[in-house]
């Protein structure tokens, strides 16, 4: 089996699991924290959709827990990019594209610090994986404490499931009552 097939059957097998709990608000939380913290570290896939499986859970709730989630794996990454700089700096030659993420990435973050990681990490949809990698990339030089930019990630994971959720009921999909 290829990588790409044990990622997508381990987000199947994860996306069945979660949607199997979610009658259960507490055991739904404690899988949709696990999946948070999963996709940031190495399934590259938007956590959004966790708010959607669980009507029992309070959405309010889910925003904390995939914040939460969030910034756990951020920990994780922040010292597992440390490890992997040079293969994820390799990456930008490789794929332009990439390389001009890394490039813009870089200019915000020494731009407005924090606030651009906080920024860069609140959009909804995206993924975090690749974005964690590059801002611990970045901690190469000293640009970021680990207590901050958990903070940092604490804080965009809630404005994006926040985002996501005035998104969705703009659409008619009213997660909140």
């Amino acid at each position: 089996m290829d990588i790409p097939q044990t990622i997508a059957s381990i987000i199947e097998g994860m996306m069945r699991f979660l949607a199997q709990t979610a009658a259960d608000p507490l055991a739904y939380s404690v899988v949709l924290f696990f999946y948070a913290i999963m996709a940031a570290v190495f399934l590259p896939i938007p956590v959004e959709v966790g708010l959607l499986l669980s009507p029992h859970t309070p959405v309010i709730l889910l925003a904390v827990i995939l914040g939460l989630g969030k910034m756990v794996g951020s920990v994780l990454v922040f010292y597992l990019g440390l490890g992997i700089g040079s293969k994820v700096e390799g990456w930008s030659v490789r794929w332009p594209g990439f390389g001009w993420l890394v490039t813009k990435s870089e200019w915000l973050v020494k731009k407005l610090h924090y606030l651009g990681l906080y920024l860069i990490l609140s959009v909804p949809l995206m993924t975090d994986t690749v974005p964690l990698y590059i801002f611990s990339i970045l901690n190469k030089q000293g640009v970021f404490t680990v207590h901050m930019f958990a903070f940092a990630n604490l804080c965009a994971g809630i404005t994006r499931a926040s985002i996501s959720l005035i998104l969705l009921s703009f659409f008619g999909v009213d997660l909140i009552n």
